[in-house]
């Protein structure tokens, strides 16, 4: 509820707000993928250690969004969206001060905290504002200004680290930061905070505590080993938090996550549909630079002209499937999405060392139409089933969910690339040959995702 009801007109003002912060985050994720090659040369690491810089950021996001997302129930949803605003442009001043990996993920991880409060209150603001129709098709026209973020990154990325070299692609988030938190302040309205919500905070530390520690050791596993007592510690740490932080769940008067929200098959379907979704799409973001990098040789330039095709077909899937959700039952659309999910993954694991350049191109235009086509119906569906009062916990729970299938993605597909590839090589394999091993079976793995996930749809 507000405390002035906004007119249409100021609706969509205050939409370019969360618009801006939707396009800054996937932009700079998009530039970010594109310099990890150059990053990994300048700092002298390897694939399995410079993927923390992605990893390392969407560990961070996911194990405070619940946070965030409970705290925007009960507090200004417009001072935690600019604060976020601020944190990630500072992250970004950081990373281009950075010159070494150690201070690179700390500059991640602030540019995490500060998106994970935006993330977390950017959709509860659009379901806020908006209501009936125009809510499917703010939703919509976010999935679109995310493809715009995901279309000019990579270009401009390419173009910023050709010339400037990769520090530049953290450079140029600071003035977007700027203009978003200067019209945030005299846009977005204050809305009435819900008193009646509040938070556990024992249960918020439990959850966090827990959620750091097991994504610590699935990202970070790739790099140490997977028998390193650091790895295995954090495994058994993780357990035995996750089962006392149930317990406490259980127990608390105002439960931090409220799992009772899972009981609702819409919200729980939907929120492990969107996890599985990321997993497949995820599993191709680390990997694909390095692959055009190595094995085709591209200089970034090139490398951003070919992974432009996927946010391209994202921006126009996006914009039909927000049309066809007021007609056809989000199933129908989700489950097409998964389709194309499956058909790229494919592509991308039997490409090859020698591909085209148009089956490339073709591979990118079908995983962007997949993926455009299951998140604005998907979204909107978690989103509009939210009971009274619990807007942001669900919201935070959807974007949670999201971020989970991001890391999985990123952390399992560079497990599997490293053991295939390490195995390939000790049984005599050259250097290419075992990267091509390596990177089919992590995209294999992207193809049973997709599967699962189409699955999951099909019968919700």
């Amino acid at each position: 509820m507000t405390l002035r009801p906004p007119r249409l007109s100021r609706k969509w003002m205050i939409f370019t707000v969360t618009a801006n912060g939707t396009f800054m985050s996937t932009l700079s994720a998009g530039i970010v993928n594109i310099a990890l090659p150059t990053m990994s040369t300048e700092f002298n690491v390897s694939l399995e250690s410079i993927q923390l810089v992605v990893s390392f950021y969407l560990l961070v996001l996911t194990c405070l969004l619940p946070v965030f997302g409970k705290l925007s129930d009960m507090y200004s949803r417009k001072w935690m969206y600019l604060g976020g605003f601020i944190t990630f442009g500072v992250g970004a001043l950081f990373g281009a001060l950075s010159s070494s990996l150690p201070m690179m993920l700390f500059a991640r991880a602030v540019q995490g905290i500060g998106s994970s409060a935006m993330m977390a209150t950017s959709q509860a603001l659009i379901a806020q504002i908006f209501h009936g129709p125009s809510r499917g098709k703010a939703f919509g026209a976010i999935g679109a200004v995310v493809a715009g973020g995901s279309l000019a990154g990579p270009a401009i990325g390419g173009a910023l680290i050709q010339a400037w070299g990769w520090k530049s692609v953290f450079w140029i988030c600071i003035p977007i930061a700027i203009l978003g938190v200067w019209r945030g302040i005299y846009l977005i309205p204050r809305f009435n905070a819900h008193k009646r919500v509040k938070m556990d905070w024992p249960g918020a530390a439990l959850y966090t505590t827990t959620s750091f520690a097991f994504l610590y050791a699935l990202n970070t596993a790739a790099d140490k080993g997977w028998g390193n007592p650091l790895i295995l510690s954090a495994f058994a740490v993780s357990l035995m938090l996750f089962l006392v932080f149930l317990r406490r769940e259980k127990s608390a008067k105002y439960p931090f996550l409220e799992l009772s929200i899972f009981n609702n098959k819409i919200i729980s379907y939907g929120c492990l549909v969107a996890m599985l979704g990321y997993t497949a799409l995820f599993t191709n973001s680390v990997l694909l630079p390095f692959y055009l990098t190595d094995i085709i040789g591209l200089d970034p330039i090139k490398i951003g002209l070919l992974i432009m095709p996927f946010p391209v077909t994202l921006a126009i899937a996006s914009a039909v499937s927000r049309t066809l959700n007021a007609k056809w039952p989000a199933r129908v659309l989700t489950t097409a999405g998964f389709g194309l999910l499956i058909i790229a993954t494919l592509m991308f694991a039997f490409i090859g060392n020698t591909p085209s350049i148009s089956y490339i191109v073709l591979a990118q235009l079908v995983m962007g139409a997949g993926s455009g086509t299951f998140q604005v119906p998907n979204n909107n569906t978690v989103v509009s089933a939210a009971p009274k009062g619990k807007l942001g916990v669900v919201a935070s729970l959807n974007a949670l969910c999201r971020n989970i299938g991001m890391i999985f993605g990123i952390a399992s597909s560079v497990a599997i690339f490293a053991l295939v590839q390490t195995w390939s090589i000790s049984h005599g394999q050259d250097t290419q040959n075992a990267f091509i091993h390596g990177y089919q079976a992590a995209m294999l793995f992207g193809t049973i995702c997709a599967v699962a996930g189409g699955i999951l749809s099909a019968e919700r």
